[in-house]
């Protein structure tokens, strides 16, 4: 607001930017008023009310991915257990809930990444090299080449 250009102001900035992208909130949207903010917004949501703050096209994302599969014919085994034989139409989900649950515990770590960089503190916000090994975390578990906890 007017200081000097920061690492730490660098730092709210992009958290707020990660808020923005996964919620398709903006910081001057209406429903902000008073202390009633973006980051507010999404703090008090979490966990329990994740799928209603996150952009609902974030999670149409899937269901496109398969869809563009089944035209180019090819068979795919997820990394969150489901197998679609494309050629034939057939979708064999060998545990339904575990998808949504993988994708929920992705996004919500975004959200908290985005959080830890947007706290009102300075002090209080996480430093840019933990952003990225966080961000490199997230990104490997859902690709499904680590662990996500």
């Amino acid at each position: 607001m007017g200081g000097e250009p920061s690492k730490q102001g660098d730092v709210y900035s992009y958290g707020i930017l990660i808020l923005e992208m996964f919620t398709g909130k903006r910081p001057v949207d209406k429903m902000f008023k008073d202390d009633f903010n973006l980051h507010n917004f999404v703090k008090l949501a979490l966990p329990e009310r994740l799928l209603q703050i996150v952009d609902s096209s974030l999670l149409n994302r899937e269901a496109e991915e398969i869809t563009m599969r089944r035209e180019y014919g090819r068979r795919y085994r997820s990394n969150v257990g489901m197998e679609i034989d494309l050629e034939e139409g057939n979708i064999n989900i060998e545990n339904p809930d575990q998808i949504s649950t993988h994708l929920q515990k992705c996004l919500a770590s975004v959200l908290k990444i985005g959080l830890a960089c947007s706290a009102e503190s300075p002090n209080e916000r996480i430093n840019t090299g933990d952003v990225i090994n966080e961000l490199q975390r997230i990104r490997n578990a859902y690709l499904g080449f680590g662990s996500h906890e």
